[in-house]
């Protein structure tokens, strides 16, 4: 059976840079994975990806002819994204991977808020999940961490995925910072009373005001500390993953989805 990963994140959280690390990771325990470059626009890749849609969609072209900035030509670049991704699964399926690690546009909101986006998701395969990027150097004050597991909570309404945040580039930011971190997804309690202690009122009632809907959501899936770049975590975040897919009601969830 085959298992679709969706890396999806806001710009700069190390989606590429996580694809390898989590490809290396997987093989290493002999598990066969097909990495899949569903980002039109990326200039470069710290990976060769099995399948790259930029074989097929050229944003410089699309841009030239359709005479659109940079914005404009990805956001038509993406929404094409939809007349690929039958002969996509078709490929995948011929590779009969375990998983398939898919790096999503850099632009998270061009795939993951348009139409387009759930499409993809929905018709690529079956058996899938989300891996949501939360990068540690911007959850540092309890404001942004709010707002940030607001934007995990977004992603998960529009994709119905079982999800797992990874908080990434946590070799970048202190000790004591992650361990404030941890126990603020721990403790929502320790959350809320660092909240109080936010100079600005209206970041501080915003997200006062924002927590108890989260927590009625339920938060999804585990938030796993992990650096890309040294490697470390990774086998935790691996082990979430295949915890994951080995969930039969978590699988349901994902099978039952319909795009809006």
């Amino acid at each position: 059976m085959t298992n679709i990963i969706y890396i999806v994140g806001p710009a700069g959280s190390g989606k590429s840079t996580l694809t390898l690390s989590l490809l290396e990771t997987m093989e290493s325990y002999e598990l066969k994975c097909v990495t899949v470059n569903l980002d039109p626009g990326a200039e470069w890749l710290p990976y060769t990806p099995d399948i790259d849609i930029r074989k097929d969609i050229s944003l410089t072209e699309i841009m030239r002819r359709y005479k659109l900035g940079p914005n404009g030509g990805l956001i038509a670049a993406i929404d094409l994204l939809v007349d690929h991704v039958h002969r996509l699964r078709e490929i995948i399926k011929g590779m009969k991977p375990d998983y398939v690690l898919v790096d999503t546009p850099g632009q998270m909101e061009l795939f993951a808020f348009r139409d387009s986006g759930p499409i993809v998701v929905k018709t690529l395969g079956e058996n899938r999940g989300t891996l949501f990027l939360a990068d540690a150097c911007m959850c540092r004050s309890p404001s942004t961490f709010v707002s940030t597991l607001l934007l995990s909570a977004s992603v998960f309404v529009r994709f119905r995925n079982p999800q797992i945040i990874a908080l990434t580039k946590t070799d970048l930011i202190k000790e004591d910072d992650l361990n404030r971190i941890l126990d603020w997804w721990d403790n929502q309690e320790s959350l809320l009373d660092a909240m109080q202690e936010e100079p600005n009122p209206l970041q501080r009632d915003v997200a006062s005001s924002i927590l108890p809907g989260l927590r009625g959501l339920g938060m999804p899936g585990e938030l796993i500390p992990v650096s890309a770049t040294r490697g470390s975590g990774m086998l935790e975040l691996m082990t979430s993953i295949e915890r994951a897919f080995a969930s039969e009601t978590a699988l349901d969830l994902g099978k039952e989805f319909e795009p809006p």
